[in-house]
């Protein structure tokens, strides 16, 4: 689990890194645990969905880590934020960053561990994710970030929304075992995966997805994709209303 700590108070993080280390002996984890002693630091060398969870301090010299929170945020939405602070004041605007807590400095023991249990189990309740590594780069990609994937020679490509391509060490029939657990995966040639979240056509043999990424099909099972994509939409939507109807009502 690959872990950022940033703040600009050396005794700051060493003592929240500490913290983490004892939860990870406790629990038998494996941290990976960066620091860096400014939010500049972190945004030079920063790589959407590298880190599993970011600290992040937000009284910093330099740049915040309420403006870094906003910068990641447009291109990593599934790095979980974790505030630092002095006081519980900025509670809300952590909130409108999507952060999953805050943490009031002096971090303490206590609520450091429970920060983190309360992240793993969200992680493994709530997220299905594909784990692999690139150059002893560890990533965890997931499932609804994923445009597609797709196999040349002995490569496996991997798509996500933001534009970026990986090409871990990966077998296909690997990767179909992991992502056909979820329904929005559709294999549409032999060697070609797409999320159907992001299809938006299928024509003369090709399928056309929302981030500029285009694919061949199976063009005599073209008809039968486009009845298993609308069905999806449909079924996804009338979800979708069914809960808004339902909390409406709450």
């Amino acid at each position: 689990m690959n872990i950022a700590i940033v703040d600009d108070r050396k005794e700051d993080r060493e003592k929240l890194g500490g913290i983490l280390l004892k939860y990870a002996n406790a629990g038998n984890e494996k941290l990976n645990i960066q620091y860096f002693e400014s939010a500049e630091a972190l945004l030079d060398n920063y790589q959407p969905f590298l880190y599993m969870i970011l600290f992040l301090d937000i009284y910093m010299d330099g740049m915040s880590g309420m403006q870094a929170a906003e910068i990641i945020r447009k291109t990593d939405s599934d790095v979980i934020l974790v505030f630092l602070t002095t006081s519980a004041e900025h509670h809300v605007a952590a909130l409108h960053n999507h952060a999953f807590d805050y943490i009031e400095k002096p971090a303490k023991q206590v609520q450091v561990f429970r920060i983190m249990d309360d992240i793993l189990k969200r992680k493994t309740d709530l997220t299905q994710s594909l784990s692999f590594s690139v150059n002893r780069t560890e990533y965890h990609l997931a499932f609804f970030d994923i445009v597609a994937v797709s196999a040349s020679a002995h490569n496996v490509e991997i798509y996500d929304k933001y534009g970026n391509t990986y090409t871990p060490r990966l077998t296909f029939s690997s990767v179909c075992d992991e992502i056909f657990q979820d329904k929005r995966f559709l294999l549409i040639l032999r060697g070609v995966i797409v999320n159907m979240d992001f299809i938006q056509s299928f024509k003369s043999g090709v399928c056309y997805l929302e981030s500029g990424v285009e694919f061949p099909c199976n063009l005599r099972k073209e008809k039968q994709f486009v009845s298993i994509w609308q069905n999806y939409t449909f079924q996804k939507l009338r979800k979708e209303a069914m809960e808004r109807r339902h909390k409406a009502k709450q």
